[in-house]
């Protein structure tokens, strides 16, 4: 059975970040509930599931008035299958559902020997030359979508200041003013040290396998995006024979990660000041379609 899509403005999209938790009930978090979860709606390239429906009380947001958000889990990746294109139906129903404000959570590997595990890092730029042969825009020739700001400086202050407020003190918060760059590998198997220093050369500082995508199709369908990740682990060959706590890291910080990203979202002013919008435009209809030869 498949449900009706319910129009939102903010979206969350879950990922490994809050591994092996009940989210969001496990954290009992003031001022959010669920409304409905169980969800699945059909899109044009297949089912996607897993989805709720929060609620965020007016006491805890920063306009005063209670708010709606979308969540997906596991960045709408199936368990039984590889599948890549699992992130275009995701952002489908974004589209559909009218959201403008998307933000994910994760994990990542740093590239960086500066950046270590149980740091909090949020992009700035990022490093994705496939650019995504799942496009979600309807035709080539309809939009510009440019690569300038795809991480919304906004939601970026916002993320920033809730996770200074929440993350261990041992551990570093890396903002927007440190203007990392997050590069892109789809996994699952993860990057030889070959490609890591390739990537490392190419002024990537952590490698993500969610991030970059989902920050493509934000940008398609005209909604600001900001991620939250934190690194578990050196990715191989950029420390010699150390590679991390991966799933100890998962676990030691599944509790307080998707609670910064609640605060976060929470947080998150309903506007279009940052500019992320005026990045993609629609084309002139003289433009929009191929001419034909001869016309």
């Amino acid at each position: 059975m498949t449900n009706k899509i319910p129009h939102v403005n903010f979206a969350l999209i879950s990922g490994t970040a809050g591994w092996g938790i009940r989210f969001p009930d496990d954290l009992n978090e003031p001022g959010v509930r669920v409304l409905d979860r169980g969800l699945a709606f059909e899109t044009p390239w297949g089912l996607t599931e897993n989805w709720q429906v929060l609620e965020f009380d007016g006491s805890v947001t920063v306009d005063g008035k209670s708010r709606t958000a979308l969540n997906v889990f596991a960045h709408g990746w199936r368990s039984d299958q590889i599948d890549h294109a699992s992130q275009r139906r995701v952002f489908w129903v974004l589209n559909e559902a009218g959201v403008r404000k998307v933000l994910a959570d994760s994990t990542c590997g740093s590239l960086n020997r500066a950046i270590l595990p149980r740091d909090l890092v949020i992009a700035s730029d990022m490093l994705y030359l496939a650019q995504t042969e799942f496009s979600i825009l309807p035709g080539r020739m309809k939009y510009v979508c440019r690569g300038k700001q795809m991480f919304c400086p906004s939601m970026g202050a916002a993320l920033e200041a809730a996770a200074r407020e929440a993350w261990p003190p041992n551990y570093r918060v890396f903002g927007p003013a440190n203007a990392l760059v997050v590069a892109h590998t789809w996994g699952p198997r993860f990057e030889t040290p070959a490609e890591a220093q390739a990537l490392r050369l190419m002024g990537a500082d952590y490698v993500s396998q969610s991030m970059c995508p989902e920050a493509t199709h934000a940008r398609e369908i005209g909604a600001c995006f900001v991620s939250n990740s934190y690194v578990v682990n050196f990715v191989d060959g950029i420390i010699p024979d150390e590679w991390g706590e991966l799933d100890d890291i998962h676990t030691e910080m599944a509790d307080v990660a998707p609670r910064v990203s609640l605060r976060a979202l929470a947080r998150t002013p309903l506007t279009d000041d940052c500019g992320c919008a005026s990045y993609r435009a629609v084309r002139p209809q003289k433009y929009a379609t191929i001419a034909q030869a001869g016309s």
